[in-house]
């Protein structure tokens, strides 16, 4: 379980939170104090920040109020399931509204300093007090640990979810007919995008169970040996998988550099222009006897 995890990484034992449930009585009712102090410390520390995400009275009104019941279960320290799913809410909230992890952290720490400050006003036993502050640095600097851990966890996979919909955006792949599918390229194919746009090519091939696939690089600005063999893999990977693929749009200055290169196409089927291309999908996917069938 991640919190087990948390707990042996910030070393915090049960005797952590016994501490800060005995100090609960003492600190849950300065809790409207202190959120008065570390929300002045916000606005004066995030300055522009803080109007972005608390842009009226309303938006600010709720933040404190989850905030409060936030500190409120902390100082009740039952680091339950219950709690720790509370935590990974709040930071995927943070994550959603792509709150800096420097700025929460700051914040943390000077929750953590008002909350020390309230502490040693407890008048209790020197010996208890210090040890009281340590143990409820320990757990709050686990749960910062915790909350941004999620947060990043998150942002990686917003990213990863945002690279996914470029990935869609650069290889518009489309059914002109039953059985057949067409992706064109255009601009630079690199590695990366090479296999981007296999993977891509093989998931739809599986998904419309195509029996031929057009690849349409006429709009390729440049194709050497590495963009090449990159065309070659696709057409051998989409044979395994039951489709013919068909390149279109060489053009006559592309066939040129792949003889002077030296590539072997292999038994690669290609075509000058998508007009040919399409006659021979046409023909393979028996397009022609099925109109006419009709």
């Amino acid at each position: 379980m991640i919190f087990q995890e948390f707990r042996k990484l910030c070393e915090v034992t049960d005797v952590d939170f016994e501490r800060v449930r005995a100090l609960s009585p003492y600190l849950s009712p300065l809790i409207d104090s202190f959120l008065g102090e570390l929300y002045d410390y916000m606005r004066a520390a995030l300055g522009h920040e803080f109007e972005v995400h608390f842009p009226d009275e309303p938006s600010l009104h709720r933040a404190q109020a989850h905030s409060r019941r936030a500190w409120l279960e902390f100082l009740d320290a039952e680091w339950d399931e219950d709690y720790v799913k509370s935590r990974v809410r709040i930071g995927e909230v943070h994550a959603q509204l792509q709150i800096k992890p420097r700025h929460y952290l700051s914040v943390m720490n000077k929750a953590l300093q008002l909350w020390s400050d309230r502490i040693y006003a407890t008048g209790l036993d020197k010996e208890e007090l210090s040890k009281s502050v340590e143990s409820f640095w320990r757990v709050g600097q686990m749960e910062g640990a915790l909350v941004v851990d999620i947060y990043a966890q998150m942002t990686a996979e917003i990213i990863s979810q945002q690279s996914r919909a470029l990935t869609d955006m650069s290889t518009p792949i489309t059914a002109i007919w039953d059985g057949i599918l067409m992706l064109p390229v255009v601009g630079i194919v690199d590695s990366r995008r090479a296999q981007d746009i296999m993977q891509r090519m093989l998931e739809q091939i599986a998904e419309k169970r195509a029996q031929v696939f057009i690849l349409d690089i006429s709009g390729v600005a440049v194709v050497d040996t590495a963009v090449a063999n990159h065309f070659i893999r696709m057409t051998k990977a989409a044979r395994l998988m039951g489709s013919y693929t068909i390149v279109s749009g060489l053009s006559p200055s592309v066939a040129q550099t792949i003889v002077e290169l030296g590539i072997e196409v292999g038994d690669m089927k290609t075509t000058g222009n998508l007009q040919d291309a399409l006659r021979i999908a046409f023909d393979r996917a028996g397009v022609e006897q099925k109109i006419a069938g009709k």
